[in-house]
């Protein structure tokens, strides 16, 4: 390996650490333990029902989906950027693993994986087409998901129109379903994205040089790092997660259409808000994405089981997501953090 190789790799880590001893405010959010354990006995408290297996199970199942798009959106916000068009990639994902499922172009195991990895695929192409306009076009990250939120949407309709598709084979139904020994397969699922992402984020070159872009885009370029490639990345990682989602969304509601994922690019960046992840870049954090994930889960069932009505629910994870920015940046402030 030669000298240049290896000395960039260590000036990464130096942005890295220096960015976190700058700003001390940046620490895993245990805290946010203390709400979700209150939450927890408040609906417990007001309906029983929460602590039943059954609806423990499905908070599980739910939770599933928020936590991967969460994983996705984490990478993308510690390199400093933000995709709101991964509800669409669900839907147009979903309905490609809906498409590929109905074709019976193979026996059903083998079209089970084919389905999942073309939703994963139509994924990882929204995100690429993101990561190019943001990196070599140079549009605003909010800009160019923005307007991707609405063409892969409008693609999803192409791709399927205003019908569905229904009844997949067990092989299929298993990732959004399924269960091994008692624990739901969705669950098993997410919680492997997630010890993933970390992995990529805290232990390789990889995971170094996306948190050097997000803490200082101008000291990682004249470190040599390849900003472009690293952010772009993050965008195709973001779309490769909101594919695989769409296939679990899929095979847990049986059906592909759409209208599907509407609003879950809320959920996702709430998650990763709720969790602590810096807003701009350079400091992320999956255990935070895990708790946000639980927290946001945990309160979306209770409202369910308390008969809230929807739109209430609406109005309360907006306001939630208001009011985890307003904290976060409140307590960055305080403790004389930069915005760099």
């Amino acid at each position: 390996m030669s000298g240049t190789t290896t000395a960039v790799p260590e000036l990464g880590k130096e942005h890295s650490y220096s960015f976190l001893q700058r700003n001390p405010g940046l620490v895993p959010p245990l805290g946010l333990l203390v709400p979700l354990v209150l939450l927890v006995v408040v609906i417990s408290v007001v309906n029983p029902v929460f602590l039943d297996g059954r609806n423990i199970f499905n908070v599980f199942r739910q939770i599933s989906i928020f936590l991967i798009l969460g994983t996705g959106m984490t990478i993308v916000m510690a390199a400093r950027g933000i995709d709101l068009s991964v509800g669409s990639t669900v839907a147009l994902a979903g309905c490609t693993a809906g498409v590929v499922m109905k074709s019976g172009l193979a026996a059903d195991g083998l079209l089970s994986v084919m389905a999942i990895v073309a939703a994963v695929g139509v994924g990882a192409a929204v995100g690429l087409v993101n990561g190019l306009a943001v990196t070599l076009l140079k549009v605003p990250p909010l800009i160019v998901t923005l307007g991707t939120l609405t063409a892969v949407r409008g693609l999803a309709y192409l791709t399927m129109g205003s019908d569905q598709v229904r009844n997949f084979p067990e092989s299929f139904l298993w990732i959004g379903q399924g269960r091994v020994l008692g624990i739901p397969a969705a669950g098993i699922i997410a919680f492997t994205v997630v010890l993933l992402g970390a992995f990529l984020l805290n232990k390789t070159r990889f995971g170094t040089y996306i948190l050097a872009v997000g803490g200082d885009r101008s000291a990682a370029n004249r470190s040599g790092i390849r900003i472009n490639f690293y952010e772009a990345s993050a965008y195709v990682i973001c779309g490769s997660l909101a594919g695989l989602a769409g296939a679990m969304l899929v095979a847990r509601l049986n059906a592909a259409q759409a209208v599907l994922g509407a609003t879950m690019e809320l959920h996702a960046i709430a998650v990763v808000v709720l969790g602590g992840t810096y807003l701009f870049g350079g400091y992320a954090t999956l255990l935070g994405t895990l708790l946000g994930a639980i927290f946001l889960g945990v309160a979306e069932n209770g409202l369910l089981l308390m008969n809230v009505p929807f739109y209430w629910q609406q109005i309360v994870i907006g306001s939630t997501l208001v009011v985890a920015v307003a904290i976060q940046l409140y307590r960055f402030r305080r403790q004389g953090m930069a915005s760099e």
